[in-house]
């Protein structure tokens, strides 16, 4: 994983594990102070990783909890 994949994983852990909501992909951007570009291809890779829920057409993005990634 790079530098931007555990970033961002590591926001939307803390924000999904504090507050149990979805969090926008700009939103992450101004968070992770990243392009969006760079933010939509670190998610792909860790929606591939199976620790996110994303598709391109959604705007928002979720954790996948331990339990079911481990399937």
């Amino acid at each position: 994983m790079n530098d931007t994949e555990r970033k961002l994983l590591r926001i939307l852990f803390n924000r999904y594990g504090h507050q149990n909501t979805r969090i926008a992909i700009p939103e992450l951007a101004r968070f992770a102070q990243r392009e969006v570009g760079q933010i939509r291809k670190a998610l792909e890779k860790l929606r591939e990783e199976r620790f996110i829920e994303w598709e391109d057409t959604m705007d928002y993005v979720r954790v996948i909890p331990g339990w079911l990634q481990a399937r």
